[in-house]
């Protein structure tokens, strides 16, 4: 249903609203029957406004001479399903327009808060007992280092150092410019490891493939015996 303002009111239940609290009476299908009469009156008075103005009054109208008629002959105007009662949309519309004007006035009182006072904080801070001592503190970290137990030795592996074929090549080429027949044994540290012994054998195969040395060896497992070309 439209929102149509005419004069004071703003629509058509808000003109019944006015005409029921007129009489003092509360919103029923009676009390609605007696305040027709008032309504037409005041319809009759608003001639002069558009007709698509007054559809909604006219509308209400024709159920308040709907709900007389059935109050005076039941007898005649059997009761039909004709969608929400007129008296309980009216209670409703009344409390949406008691809601509304206590939102109205919330919205316009300014809003005060209070916040909540923070409690005296007391400073954080070490208060030594008056029957500690330094004799007493030293004793209580003995005792407490004595509790803890020993850490779990952390296993120690050996790792090999790592040997550079590059570099090996280059320090045999330099080794066999100064000299002219060397063992392998010759070749390797005091302490080689797998490693190096592993990378110096390479070594000395490179520099056999760039006719640099040459090898000889009498048996499977006998000496290795390197010669400069």
């Amino acid at each position: 249903m439209t929102l149509i303002t005419l004069d004071q009111f703003s629509g058509p239940f808000s003109l019944l609203i006015n005409l029921i609290d007129d009489e003092k009476l509360s919103i029923s299908d009676l009390s609605l029957s007696q305040v027709t009469e008032q309504y037409l009156t005041y319809l009759e008075g608003l001639e002069e406004k558009k007709a698509e103005e007054l559809s909604d009054f006219l509308v209400v109208a024709s159920r308040l001479l709907l709900l007389k008629a059935r109050l005076l002959l039941p007898q005649l105007m059997p009761d039909e399903e004709e969608g929400p009662n007129l008296a309980d949309q009216l209670r409703l519309y009344k409390m949406f327009v008691k809601a509304s004007r206590h939102i109205d006035k919330l919205w316009i009182t300014p809003a005060v808060s209070y916040g909540r006072v923070e409690a005296m904080r007391k400073a954080s801070e070490f208060v030594v007992p008056e029957n500690v001592t330094k004799k007493n503190l030293l004793d209580s970290m003995w005792h407490l280092i004595k509790r803890i137990r020993p850490a779990k030795p952390i296993p120690e592996m050996s790792i090999d150092k790592t040997v550079s074929l590059r570099e090996t090549i280059a320090k045999f080429k330099n080794l066999f410019k100064k000299m002219n027949a060397l063992t392998f044994d010759e070749c390797l540290s005091e302490k080689g490891n797998k490693t190096e012994i592993l990378v110096s054998f390479l070594a000395i195969l490179e520099l056999v493939k760039q006719n640099i040395v040459s090898l000889r060896q009498e048996g499977s497992f006998a000496r290795i015996d390197i010669q400069k070309l």
